[in-house]
């Protein structure tokens, strides 16, 4: 995989690629960047795809701001592939990657060949009234301490089935997240936007059985597949919030498997 860096928008965009044939995206999570959720399988994936890995604006990182939205990140991705000429592409997201890669497929179906959520929702929904709670009133502290459960290094005990097996990156960046960083991720989640409609795409969902951090289980999988039409739930033991980089091989047989089907 080559790291690059290539001009879009107001600013640049900076992502890995690797690979020819069909194009397949890979969206990190909301812990580090893509190098930390992805170079386990991605030397595989090269060899019959076309692999893109960028780094979302803002999201893992701390050297920028974040897009205001879950829809304002799909437009930068349909952005991203227009640069790089590719139309169509399968969507991998982990965790909030997840989040983008749903949205995605529900604004521009068009462009996803299909779509893969590993251990991820799609985006939170909330009513105007939470809303308007958790950002005008002292609520607001307690929002952002639900947030922070995920965003402390005490959540890789519950996010991975073993500790060993933590990338340096994610274990480096949860060091160092600050409140004004889970108050940036806070914010995209109560932006307020209109639901995404469900993806028309075929969809894989691939769930690590060990993932105990807060919100993410087993069931919330079972009932996300149970919602769409189209649809299959892989799940892994032995395996946390990051299957592909606690088992992946398992990960990337569900996954070949899938994009065979």
């Amino acid at each position: 995989m080559e790291q690059r860096t290539i001009p879009l928008g107001e600013r640049p965009a900076r992502l890995w690629t690797g690979g020819k044939g069909d194009a397949i995206v890979l969206l990190h999570g909301g812990w580090a960047g893509a190098e930390a959720y992805w170079s386990t399988i991605t030397d595989d994936l090269e060899k019959s795809h076309l692999v893109v890995a960028p780094e979302l604006p803002g999201i893992g990182t701390v050297d920028e701001p974040p897009l205001p939205t879950f829809s304002a990140y799909a437009a930068w991705l349909a952005a991203l592939l227009d640069a790089l000429g590719i139309e169509r592409a399968v969507i991998v997201g982990n965790s909030l990657g997840a989040s983008v890669a749903w949205r995605f497929a529900g604004d521009y179906p068009e462009r996803c060949r299909s779509l893969v959520m590993v251990n991820g929702y799609p985006p939170p929904a909330y009513p105007s009234g939470v809303r308007w709670l958790a950002a005008k009133t002292p609520l607001r502290a307690m929002a952002r301490g639900n947030v922070a459960q995920f965003y402390g290094h005490e959540v890789l005990g519950l996010a991975f089935h073993d500790r060993a097996k933590v990338p340096a990156g994610i274990a480096q960046s949860l060091e160092r997240f600050s409140r004004a960083d889970i108050d940036r991720v806070l914010d995209i989640m109560l932006s307020g936007e209109p639901p995404s409609p469900p993806p028309k795409s075929k969809t894989l969902l691939i769930w690590g059985e060990a993932d105990r951090s807060p919100v993410f289980d087993k069931q919330g999988a079972r009932k996300m597949r149970q919602s769409l039409d189209e649809s299959k739930l892989v799940t892994i033991p032995e395996a946390g919030h990051l299957p592909q980089v606690e088992r992946p091989a398992e990960f990337r047989r569900a996954l070949r498997d899938f994009l065979k089907a």
